[in-house]
């Protein structure tokens, strides 16, 4: 979808979607009522209403499946960055049991990273710019750290290697999260679930009943339909928009960190 609707509050573009739908719904409405006689469309009632029943059932699946499949991305995006946080705060507890001055440069190496995370890249998430590869080399760094210290006793051997799968953790962790940052339904799903929202609303208007009874019912399946579309605008970018994964567990490892040093 276009990316300015990231940056539009929830709530003005659910009305925006809403006040479109529903005013293209009665300008059609109009002029189905001019064009088409209210005898015919009473006529074919029975054959327009099976013809409804079975485009909204596969409207619905299709929009059902679509959300519960945004629904997972947005749980694997807040278990990724859940995952990485969890690594960062290990790494730097673990830490603690290295001799100078591998411990200290890998604190600080912790503090630059979770800094950089919250200040640079989640901004460039939300705006749906490119991360750079700084992260990762801070990553680099720190399993450089401990890969050449020099370790003496058997305690220290069993500290690096569990230090260094920590680091493998907050790797995948951030590579999960960019990923996700950058995933993003595929047109040909946006186009499908256009054209059945069209469907949907514009077999609506081939009914022949009262004309405000008419008005209501389409404005109601109009209103239905653009809410669907508004939640999977919302939730088809995690980390953009006001429906976005937070940066609370970096911070709130961040804390800790500043508590504990």
């Amino acid at each position: 979808m276009l990316h300015f609707l990231f940056q539009i509050s929830d709530i003005y573009l659910l009305l925006l979607l809403s006040s479109i739908t529903i005013g293209i719904s009665i300008i059609a409405l109009i002029l189905v009522k001019r064009y088409i006689p209210l005898k015919l469309r009473n006529r074919n009632n029975p054959v327009i209403g099976n013809i409804s029943a079975l485009i909204g059932i596969i409207y619905g699946v299709l929009a059902g499946l679509t959300a519960l499949y945004l629904f997972n991305n947005v749980y694997y995006a807040t278990d990724s960055v859940q995952r990485e946080a969890n690594a960062l705060a290990d790494i730097y507890r673990d830490s603690k049991w290295l001799k100078e001055p591998t411990r200290s440069a890998i604190q600080i190496q912790v503090k630059n990273y979770l800094n950089k995370v919250i200040n640079e890249e989640w901004i460039l998430m939300k705006n749906g710019s490119e991360i750079s590869k700084e992260g990762a080399l801070i990553i680099d760094s720190i399993g450089d750290q401990l890969k050449n210290y020099d370790m003496v006793t058997n305690k220290e051997f069993l500290i690096v290697r569990d230090i260094l799968d920590e680091v493998k953790k907050l790797y995948d962790s951030r590579e999960q999260r960019i990923s996700m940052n950058d995933s993003a339904l595929n047109p040909e799903v946006w186009v499908v679930l256009l054209i059945g929202t069209i469907l949907t609303l514009g077999i609506n208007y081939l009914f022949g009943m009262h004309f405000y009874l008419h008005l209501f019912t389409v404005s109601a399946t109009a209103l239905m339909a653009s809410s669907m579309i508004f939640l999977i605008i919302t939730l088809d970018k995690p980390f953009q928009g006001q429906f976005i994964v937070q940066p609370d567990s970096f911070k709130s490892t961040l804390s800790y960190i500043e508590k504990i040093s």
